[in-house]
Order: structure tokens, then sequence, then C-alpha cells
């Protein structure tokens, strides 16, 4: 995902770390974006945890993987304990977290003076206040961020962060408690990625994609790395009781894919999909989407006004997005399988419901990756 590399002035590195898919898809949405409208500026993408120890690796990112995957009760615990305060002053335990990061970030902080870009952007908490640090210090770096979700974590707090990109006015208000001048945050939603706002052919993706027209078509996901729930009996329980066509996004789960190809109804009425960069064309002709409530896929479903069932959120972020989707009227929360299968029946038994759903969704739609992308440019050339 680097973009050409040389010594011009004019040169912005995203940073982001590989916890869960959003963070890397938002900076690749902006990168790409960047490149359209200013091929002139280099860019370059940097995961934060290839920089750090095997140790911190395993814990940080590994523990992550597990907590989410098996113990998310432990991991919303973990994430309400952390979450404070809400102040702009440091706690010690906080100090202690930071310190540990920045010792486990020393080669990315060589890489980046190294480097010299003109703009750092954050689409990822963790390398923010050891950035924060060097420019604190005197280094002449600058730095954006973008939060990811519509709650924000005390993790995203890092000082001299030049501006923060947020999703709604509520995150706006919590960050300020932070000490941020509210003049450094910008309202503009979450970036997605400009495939899934460009004009697309529905024709060509139900023949591509040997898709029937005559059927609604569910999408099911649970995840890209790692796959969150019973997808299997979700999707047989939905052939069951419906004559939808029903998509399963099984990401790397090469379990999950191999059960899938084995029902009956594989290559009829299911459609079982490895990895794919191609999620928006089935969108595009989707009739529902299933998905876990995180902050860039519910995004993107919003970018296409796609009607929404959330599957039950993992404590924390999911949750706050799950409940902020639900309360404006454009996603339908179902925490236990039966939920979500009840409801998809339901809505694809009710067009109006599945439309209603759809334009609150399109309402919901914020223009981010442009509005992030201008205030890029403008920083980089003033």
């Amino acid at each position: 995902m680097n973009g050409k590399i040389s010594d011009n002035s004019k040169r912005v590195i995203f940073v982001s770390t590989s916890v869960g898919a959003g963070h890397h898809q938002a900076a690749a949405a902006l990168m790409t974006r960047l490149g359209e409208v200013r091929p002139d500026v280099e860019t370059e993408f940097l995961d934060a945890l290839e920089f750090v120890p095997w140790w911190f690796r395993l814990v940080y990112g590994g523990g992550y993987n597990v907590l989410v995957t098996s113990l998310p009760r432990i991991y919303g615990v973990g994430y309400r304990w952390h979450n404070r305060p809400d102040t702009p002053r440091r706690t010690l335990l906080e100090r202690n977290r930071l310190l540990i990061e920045r010792f486990a970030l020393r080669r990315l902080r060589r890489h980046l003076l190294d480097r010299r870009p003109t703009l750092v952007m954050a689409t990822h908490y963790l390398a923010m206040p050891m950035i924060g640090r060097l420019i604190g210090r005197g280094e002449r770096l600058r730095m954006f961020a973008v939060i990811t979700d519509n709650e924000p974590h005390r993790w995203w707090f890092a000082e001299n962060v030049e501006r923060y990109f947020v999703a709604n006015q509520r995150v706006r208000e919590l960050i300020s408690r932070w000490g941020i001048a509210p003049g450094r945050i910008t309202v503009s939603g979450i970036p997605v990625h400009p495939k899934w706002t460009a004009g697309l052919d529905r024709q060509s993706i139900f023949r591509d994609w040997r898709l029937p027209t005559d059927r609604p078509i569910v999408i099911l996901s649970g995840g890209t790395f790692f796959t969150v729930g019973p997808v299997e009996r979700i999707a047989q329980a939905i052939l069951n009781n419906t004559d939808a066509h029903v998509v399963v996004l099984a990401g790397n789960n090469k379990k999950l894919l191999a059960a899938l190809a084995s029902l009956p109804e594989s290559g009829r009425r299911l459609t079982p999909v490895a990895f794919t960069d191609r999620v928006q064309e089935l969108a595009e002709v989707a009739s529902v989407f299933i998905t876990k409530p995180g902050g860039l896929m519910t995004s993107e479903c919003i970018a296409k006004g796609v009607a929404m069932v959330l599957t039950k959120p993992v404590p924390g972020q999911e949750a706050a997005n799950a409940e902020m989707l639900a309360r404006e009227g454009a996603a339908i929360t179902a925490p236990v399988t039966e939920d979500v299968i009840r409801e998809v029946i339901r809505l694809l038994e009710t067009p109006a419901a599945v439309e209603a759903l759809r334009d609150n969704a399109r309402r919901l739609y914020q223009p981010a990756t442009e509005t992030i992308v201008s205030r890029i440019c403008e920083a980089i050339d003033s």
C-alpha cells in the first residue's frame, strides 16, 4: 500500500495498527483518494506492529484477537476500565502504559525521524502519543488523526494532534473533555474507500457473481480476519425459511469456507466467498446485509445505503456503533442468533421496512474521505 518514495518535500505517512481490519481500511481509503487528487504527493503506509518487538506484538495484536473472539466480556471490562479519565490529566496507569509503548515503538520513532514526512495521518491510536511527544520536543512533524468508531476511547487521546476527524457531534463533545480545542475537531464521518461511492452496473454484478436476479440477496459477514458468531447456522436458517440467495463473506476462515461448501445449497442458493476486496459490488445488490457492527463496515454500508442487521457486538466500540445506528433507524440490532434469523425473515417479508432502513442509512452518510483529503491537501500546501 506504499506509494513512490523519494526526497520530495511533500510526503504523507499513514500510520495504522493491524488489530481488526477497519483501521487499515480507513488508511487505504484516504491514500487512494489522495493519490487521485494529488499525484504529486508521496505516500507511505506503516503498520505500527511491524516496528515493535515480538513480545509486544504477541500481547497487543494476539491478545486483542483472543479477547474479541473468545473472551468478549473480559474485553468489555478492560475497555471500560481503561476508558478514563474524562479530563486532560494523565493518570499513573496511563503514564505507565505510554512509557511501555514508547519503548516498544522506538524503531518506528527512528523511521519517522528519518523520513521527515510533511504530515503523519494516524488511523489507529497506538503510535499517536509517541508522535505527539516528538512534536512536543520540537521535532518538525505534524499529525492528524481519524477516530474510526462512533465512540472515542481514551486511548485516542494524544498531545499535539493538530486535527481530529470524528464520526459525529457526540464524539466531538466527548473528546473536547480531554482538553482538545473544538476548533481542532472536524465532524467528518468515517472515511470509506472511493469504490463504495462509485456508480456500479447492477446487471454486471449479478452476472459476474452468478447471482439470481429474481431472489432477494442476503449478505452475511462475520469479520475479515476472524469470524464472530454462528455464521453457518444463520445461513442455513435463512435458506430454510426464505427464498433468498445467501452470500457468506468468510474472510480468511478456511474451516468456515469448507463447512459452507459442504452444504447442499452451496452453488445454488448459497455462495461462500473467501477474502475479497469487491464487497462493495455485493452490497450494491443486497436486500439485507448482516454484519458485526464495526465502524468501517457499517460506514461502508451507510455509503451504499444498505439495510443492516447487526449481530451481537463486542462490548465497547462495537456496542456504541450498534446503539447509534439503531437509534438513527439505520440498522436492526439482533444480539441473539434467533433474533438475527427472525429479523431477516421479517425484513424480507416487509419491503417497506427495508426501504426505511436504506433511507435512514443514506441520511447518515457523510463524504468523510473527501473532507479529510481536502484538509490533508491544505496542510501539505501550507
